[in-house]
């Protein structure tokens, strides 16, 4: 009984000091890169940072922070961040974000509102922490802008994945899904009306309502290195991008777009993804009011988007290829200039 209570306090013991010394190592590795930060000429304050959680966890509070950039005019501020991880698994993080924070842009500050907003970072248990998943999600969010929009959507789900069991993510070394799964999508009600007061001879006026069903993505992305501990050294950047799916609703009107764009032997990107719009009529409106199209332009917009649709079956369904080749691209038969380069010009 003696040598199983002495074993007892022994493990205590130990495990005790496990904790409290991953907690000294937490504790000044945030300070040590706040402090960091501040030394490179950029915003880095808070007001306090505490370390709790024992024996099982080490849960990290950042109050009062403020992050910011003053070159780029970019920042963001949140009364406190918590990041939690178990400690017989260190590898896995996630993190708690408050209901209100603010980002800061050059042009104007967007307020987000959120209901349980929280990102879970999982890496794989090797040396070089090479990335597993990172998974964003939240109940409800609400962005406000001091430039006056504001748009919302509900139950949202935002991920990047290595993981082997995702169909596609093993077919190609250094490739990643990236996931989007948003409900409920609330276009700036501004913006909605713009597109209701738009008239245009020869189509019906708009009947989209005050909410997308969903917006649904799934896209596969390769890199020139893997996203681990070595990636502020190695600068990974993309090689192929592949759009596996890309669907989202919004009453009658519905898109879709598939395709695969890689860089070519110059590193420009080329490819094709093709975009299919049900019920395009209701499209023209919507350019009209996002400012992308002159209000004198739109029939003629419109009557163009109809001779298109007129080489499918179903004319209803407006078919168009964003297509890339020899560092140009064109958008059906529109073109859009030089190519993006996915290969640094150094290589």
């Amino acid at each position: 009984m003696r040598k199983l209570l002495f074993f007892s306090v022994v493990l205590v013991a130990l495990w005790s000091g496990y904790w409290y010394v991953g907690r000294s190592a937490v504790r000044d590795g945030v300070n040590s890169w706040f402090a960091d930060a501040a030394g490179q000429g950029l915003v880095a304050e808070n007001t306090g940072v505490t370390v709790a959680g024992y024996p099982n966890r080490w849960d990290l509070t950042v109050e009062g922070l403020h992050l910011a950039d003053p070159d780029a005019a970019v920042g963001w501020t949140a009364p406190f961040v918590q990041v939690f991880a178990m400690t017989w698994k260190p590898w896995h993080i996630i993190a708690a974000f408050p209901p209100d924070q603010e980002v800061a842009l050059p042009d104007q500050v967007v307020t987000l509102a959120s209901e349980g907003m929280r990102a879970s970072f999982r890496a794989k248990p090797a040396l070089d922490l090479p990335l597993a998943a990172v998974i964003l999600e939240t109940n409800r969010l609400t962005a406000s802008s001091t430039a006056g929009w504001t748009v919302g959507a509900g139950r949202s789900v935002a991920s990047i994945s290595a993981d082997e069991d995702v169909p596609g993510a093993g077919d190609a070394l250094n490739t990643y899904v990236l996931s989007l799964d948003m409900a409920d999508v609330t276009p700036d009600p501004a913006f909605l009306a713009r597109v209701k007061a738009v008239a245009i001879p020869g189509l019906p006026p708009s009947d989209l309502p005050q909410t997308m069903d969903r917006v649904i993505g799934s896209i596969f992305v390769t890199l020139s290195a893997p996203l681990d501990r070595h990636a502020r050294k190695t600068k990974p950047y993309l090689t192929r991008i592949e759009v596996n799916q890309l669907n989202f609703a919004w009453g009658q009107l519905a898109a879709t777009a598939k395709g695969l764009v890689e860089a070519d032997d110059q590193g420009f990107a080329a490819g094709e993804i093709t975009v299919e719009i049900t019920n395009w009529d209701r499209l023209p409106a919507i350019l009209v009011a996002a400012g992308l199209v002159k209000p004198e332009m739109a029939p003629t917009i419109a009557r163009g988007m109809q001779a298109l649709a007129s080489q499918s079956p179903d004319l209803s369904v407006l078919s168009l290829t964003l297509k890339l080749t020899d560092g140009q691209m064109s958008f059906g038969p529109f073109p859009l200039g030089p190519a993006p380069r996915m290969v640094p010009p150094t290589g």
